[in-house]
């Protein structure tokens, strides 16, 4: 290679790398590089994980020291492309997510559809954080092009071989110690994720497999009763609705002006976190008996044990029909009606029709968009009620950068308001025993991050969701222990993976199986420890609130 072309490579490489470290060191030294040298629970990141990642990276250079010719060539470009992909997959999952690439993180890609990730796409392309994905992929793109076919395997093939088994071994005690001598999931699954792949992969199918099993033959106890179900009930599924950003609770903007007239009619719990910030996980918590402790024995949905109580049960969803795999799969049997692309007033033309024809105690579930990303996706042009320039929220002035996704977010959240206050007025215009029942499936972080991170699962928003029930007044009167025992509960910490038995409860169903320990509106609810991170991560009680009532 002629030397001006390698000096100015070198030069152009040199400043590139220095221009990308300077954009992360702005951009997110402050959020995420303290990650890297203080773990979450405040101990030094053990080395353990530091040397087994590098050893997962030295493991798929090996075969460059044992291949000749074409082979060679043929692997390295192979090599090439894979480790640019990697590169910025793993650039995306980390700075996007702040986690490691892992199993779950691919089982989350498998049941996103194209609607979705397309809107994830856009955003991320209008966004600045564009400029890091554009250089780190470019980068390595040219630095494997640069340096990758200028390195020729070793001449002796014997100390080839030697210097191939020596890259091999620290990956072979990555998998061994992880997996035989000390296992530990979160170090394995964040460190060598890759080389467990087809073991964790069927685990992954294993549990998919016991909730199929519980949806065809679900564990529901001989002893169920139903004493006095609700003549209507409406169960409204909302989407990354962080109840920071509700009026209701206390923000201090009118995002929820429907809700706050019903407020004495309202009973709203003010200490509810999500199981998970994903919606699959968080509503296989939220909808079965499923808990962080008990990952493997869903033993039944709350709608099948409705529907065997004696509910007719009506489904509809704003959502896509993602299939098997996904939280799709829990409303399967009920043969839910899909709106796509549509906005979520649709649905309560479905409820009006359900009411309609009514015949007997019935369960309508409405899974909505709520306010998930693009937030000005999810409402109509007329529903653009926040447009300031500048914010000042709680006594906080809120960086520009941030004004716009707070202002869209407001907006999805005084929207999805409004179509409960429609659903209401239609529960009330029938008459008779009806509630509604509104939760989100977790949170979101709206101002916290420049990488438009906004469900970091190391964070309160993410899991901090609103959680509440409109009574009517022939429900007041017909069951006012049930409605007192939510009034007195209003407080209490609860995590939704342990909702199951207190919902059935509001609908009237028991059984001694489902224990008072476990439900939210019994006395003898015993209280315990939340989490974050599917366990990983205790959910302080004494830390303040986002934005406490």
């Amino acid at each position: 290679m002629n030397e001006n072309i390698k000096k100015r490579a070198d030069w152009f490489f040199s400043n590139i790398w220095i221009c990308l470290a300077v954009y992360l060191l702005m951009i997110s030294g402050p959020d995420y590089l303290p990650r890297i040298f203080v773990h979450h629970d405040q101990a030094p990141l053990k080395w353990s994980i530091v040397l087994s990642a590098f050893a997962g990276y030295l493991f798929p250079f090996t075969p460059l020291f044992l291949l000749r010719g074409l082979c060679f060539r043929v692997y390295a470009a192979v090599l090439m492309f894979l480790a640019a992909l990697s590169f910025f997959v793993s650039g995306y999952v980390v700075m996007r997510f702040h986690m490691p690439l892992q199993t779950g993180t691919l089982s989350l890609l498998s049941t996103t559809s194209w609607r979705e990730s397309r809107e994830f796409l856009l955003r991320e392309i209008t966004s600045l954080s564009v400029i890091y994905y554009f250089l780190a992929t470019a980068t390595g793109l040219l630095l494997f092009r640069y340096f990758g076919f200028g390195v020729k395997p070793l001449p002796n093939r014997k100390l080839s071989a030697a210097v191939a088994g020596a890259c091999v071994l620290p990956m072979a005690w990555v998998y061994l110690y992880y997996s035989w001598i000390a296992p530990d999931p979160v170090l394995r699954d964040s460190a060598a994720w890759f080389a467990l792949l087809p073991n964790q992969m069927a685990n992954s199918r294993r549990q998919m497999d016991v909730l199929h099993e519980c949806l065809v033959y679900p564990q529901i106890p001989q002893d169920l009763t139903c004493e006095g179900p609700a003549d209507t009930a409406v169960v409204v599924i909302g989407e990354s609705a962080a109840r920071a950003h509700l009026s209701l609770y206390g923000y201090d903007r009118e995002t929820t002006p429907e809700l706050d007239k019903q407020r004495d009619e309202l009973v709203v719990f003010k200490n509810v976190i999500s199981a998970m910030p994903v919606t699959n996980y968080s509503l296989y918590y939220a909808l079965t008996f499923k808990t962080l402790s008990d990952q493997m024995h869903p033993r039944a949905t709350i709608m099948s044990v409705l529907d065997r109580a004696g509910y007719h049960i009506d489904a509809y969803s704003t959502q896509e029909n993602f299939g098997e795999n996904s939280v799709s799969a829990l409303f399967t049997q009920w043969h839910p009606k899909y709106h796509e692309n549509e906005f979520d007033a649709c649905l309560v033309d479905d409820v009006r029709e359900a009411i309609a024809n009514r015949n007997g105690p019935t369960l309508i579930i409405l899974h909505i968009m709520g306010s998930h990303i693009t937030y000005r996706n999810r409402y109509p042009e007329s529903f653009n009620y926040f447009t300031e320039d500048r914010l000042d929220i709680s006594g906080k002035e809120i960086n520009p950068l941030f004004q716009e996704n707070i202002n869209t977010y407001d907006n999805s959240i005084r929207y999805t308001d409004s179509v409960l206050g429609s659903i209401i007025v239609e529960l009330k215009k029938t008459g008779g025993k009806n509630l509604l029942f509104y939760f989100s499936d977790h949170g979101e972080n709206v101002e916290t991050s420049f990488l438009q991170n906004y469900r970091d699962a190391e964070k309160r928003d993410s899991y901090e969701v609103p959680f509440l029930f409109w009574f009517s007044p022939e429900y007041r009167t017909a069951y006012p222990g049930r409605v007192s025992a939510a009034e007195a509960a209003v407080d209490k910490p609860i995590q939704l993976d342990r909702a199951a038995e207190g919902i059935l409860s509001v609908f009237g169903v028991s059984s001694a199986h489902y224990p008072a320990s476990e439900n939210f509106l019994s006395p003898e609810f015993e209280i315990k420890p939340r989490y974050m991170m599917e366990g990983r991560i205790l959910y302080r009680e004494d830390e303040a609130a986002s934005r406490p009532l």
